[in-house]
């Protein structure tokens, strides 16, 4: 059973974890400076940090199923303060892109609080509470990159990996006596379960689907992060690096929305906020072509689009956990690893786009990576998507 104060902690623990992969961001410049590397190879640190957390969502997050959720989370805390230690004591550029690895793949626990949290939860309140653990997960990625900022003005880039050690332990600590045991679904080998993956995948149209809208649409968004530092520290604002992590705080209006839209996916088809997302993520890069006008048009276009991401984010979430209870974990092994592949590559093209054309380049490159998602949601209204044509068949039987 999930009482609030348990569904308030692994929120809480969300956001706490979720923030090892972001702290790099604002920190892209600095890195840079450091290490005595160009942008691109700074870059490659947020790179390597999502990298590492698609190969943790793939290769690790399906145990969820297999072994107890409360005893793996609690195990990969403390493998992340192990792996942000070995990212504080990076000697060079190459070794804090091996440690950024780690760091991604330790983080991925979070996306085994998530699933389990639905688990525990009634039928009836699934959305909303997938919509508060979103919720955390959105606000420790905007509040890690203005922890990061103040942080390393403070006490150098290092001071925010040592930071984020310690805060693993203390999880570690607090979950392993809070969170409630349960007994896995999965009665089989690793193999096997690896697998199954495959075959959900292949029964499941409503996954493929909402895989292949999230994955766009967080592509946009990390080409987006991936640049911001770079083009905030230029001129016409030249900000400095606590002033660039405030930005986080910004886009907090997207954790705010996020049991709202919970609510709605409990209530409505989960099409209606995902095509209310994808309209404020487009709006969202029409201002940001002309954000060298004024900061006020990049603050626009932060709330715009993280709350747009999470209007499309939460209902497929929801969705995808009410196909099959038993497989809930692995069903968010395939959504999840879609979405993280879409913000390695987003992140990717920002970097290349920012190196071939600057602002405008990133811009192009996010409408263009919402386009996809589009495209796939106005199949799905005008009846010709996957989910779709299954309704139909099962009508006509």
């Amino acid at each position: 059973m999930l009482t609030t104060k348990l569904r308030y902690l692994m929120a809480i623990g969300t956001a706490i974890l979720v923030g090892n992969i972001y702290y790099c961001q604002p920190l892209l410049g600095e890195l840079s400076r450091s290490f005595g590397v160009s942008e691109r190879s700074a870059a490659f640190v947020n790179i390597c940090t999502q990298a590492g957390y698609l190969l943790g969502l793939f290769f690790i997050v399906p145990l969820g199923d297999m072994i107890s959720r409360n005893k793996l989370i609690v195990r990969m805390h403390w493998f992340a303060a192990l792996a942000m230690l070995g990212a504080a004591a990076s000697p060079g550029i190459g070794w804090l892109k091996a440690a950024s690895v780690l760091v991604g793949v330790s983080t991925t626990a979070c996306q085994i609080f998530i699933p389990f949290a639905a688990h525990l939860a009634r039928e009836e309140e699934r959305g909303r509470v997938v919509g508060s653990m979103m919720g955390g997960l959105l606000t420790g990625i905007l509040l890690s990159r203005t922890l990061a900022g103040f942080v390393a003005q403070a006490l150098g880039w290092r001071g925010v990996y040592y930071v984020g050690s310690g805060l693993m332990v203390v999880m570690a600590v607090v979950l392993a006596s809070a969170l409630p045991s349960e007994q896995p679904s999965f009665r089989g080998s690793y193999g096997s379960l690896m697998r199954s993956l495959w075959d959900l995948l292949k029964s499941q149209p409503v996954i493929r689907q909402s895989s292949l809208i999230g994955a766009s649409l967080f592509a946009a968004v990390s080409a987006f992060w991936a640049t911001l530092a770079f083009f905030l520290e230029a001129p016409p604002f030249g900000y400095s690096l606590s002033t660039i992590g405030l930005f986080g705080v910004i886009g907090a209006g997207g954790a705010l929305a996020s049991p709202l839209v919970g609510r709605i996916a409990d209530k409505k088809s989960p099409l209606v906020p995902i095509r209310i997302g994808i309209g404020l993520m487009i709006l969202a890069y029409l201002l940001l072509f002309k954000a060298d006008w004024s900061v006020a048009i990049v603050v626009a276009g932060v709330i715009l689009l993280d709350i747009g991401v999470q209007c499309a984010h939460v209902p497929n979430l929801a969705r995808n956990y009410r196909l099959l209870p038993e497989a809930r974990t692995r069903l968010n092994t395939i959504y999840m690893t879609s979405y993280f592949i879409g913000g390695t590559i987003g992140s990717t093209l920002g970097s290349l786009a920012w190196d071939a054309g600057g602002w405008t380049g990133v811009c192009l490159a996010g409408l263009g990576l919402i386009s996809i998602g589009t495209v796939a949601v106005l199949m799905e209204s005008f009846g010709n998507g996957p989910v779709a044509r299954i309704s139909r068949e099962r009508a006509a039987l």
